[in-house]
């Protein structure tokens, strides 16, 4: 554990003494949104026990949700900083808590009602939100990519201010739609149409598979969740420097830490 913490301190040392890489993302789309675009969408009626069952919490006057809001914090400020749109939320491996994080950010940017925010659930192989959310479709966003569907008819308002847009379950070729030239310019043109305030990508595990490494090269700035007692510092090392390589490394979440303060929370290495 305290190995583990050295590592993330030492990312954060690396992270602060780099400039970021790449500025942020400018969107193509019409000059002023019009409402009707996301009053258009279905809204997501998931019952909160549901929700709570699977761990996203909802309640702001809970401690968990309130790690998600500090977070959320710290992840718009940084977005403000730097010009950033478009976050990737990735772990070394499975089973680090990198979906149900994202899942807790669009609940904890729904509290936050003055910023607009989109969810792509980019993780084809082994996707999590649609169960997460009790979400159930004929398609989801790998559909779209795939161009067998329109986002309007996967998407779906989690909160009037947040938009997920899920899998239904695991796709054949997901490597293959992540490389091509037109995904990008696909999600290009829904942001340019919706225009987010910040665009959420919750993505596989960048060390399991190369879909991750694909979807690099299109975002800002990724966030890394890391397991205490699972995450290695060698792990935690590799996916910093390969997130490097591409794009800006937004910082550490250290997740299923048991020996924590109140103050430490998730024990979250905070950007900045």
């Amino acid at each position: 554990m305290e190995k583990l913490q050295a590592a993330i301190e030492r990312a954060r040392e690396r992270r602060q003494a780099e400039a970021p890489k790449k500025a942020g993302r400018v969107y193509r789309g019409p000059a002023v949104l019009d409402p009707g675009l996301w009053d258009a969408l279905p809204r997501l009626g998931t019952p909160p026990r549901t929700l709570l069952r699977n761990r996203v919490f909802v309640d702001n006057k809970t401690r968990e949700a309130t790690y998600f809001d500090k977070l959320r914090t710290k992840i718009l400020q940084q977005c403000r900083d730097h010009g950033w749109k478009r976050v990737l939320i990735t772990s070394a491996t499975a089973g680090c808590g990198k979906t149900t994080t994202s899942s807790n950010l669009a609940a904890s940017f729904a509290r936050q009602r003055d910023r607009r925010i989109l969810v792509h659930e980019l993780d084809m192989r082994r996707p999590e939100m649609a169960r997460i959310f009790g979400h159930k479709a004929s398609a989801g966003i790998a559909d779209v990519l795939d161009g067998t569907a329109a986002f309007e008819d996967i998407a779906v308002r989690f909160a009037d201010n947040v938009i997920l847009s899920m899998n239904q379950g695991p796709h054949q070729n997901p490597s293959q739609i992540l490389l091509r030239d037109s995904t990008p310019a696909i999600l290009d043109e829904i942001e340019g149409r919706y225009r987010p305030d910040v665009t959420i990508v919750d993505s596989p595990p960048l060390l399991a598979t190369d879909d991750t490494q694909s979807i690099l090269k299109f975002v800002d700035c990724a966030l890394i969740v890391a397991a205490a007692e699972k995450t290695t510092t060698s792990e935690i090392d590799n996916v910093e420097r390969e997130i490097a390589e591409q794009t800006n490394v937004l910082g550490i979440v250290l997740n299923r830490c048991n020996y924590m303060d109140d103050d430490y929370g998730y024990s979250y290495d905070y950007p900045g």
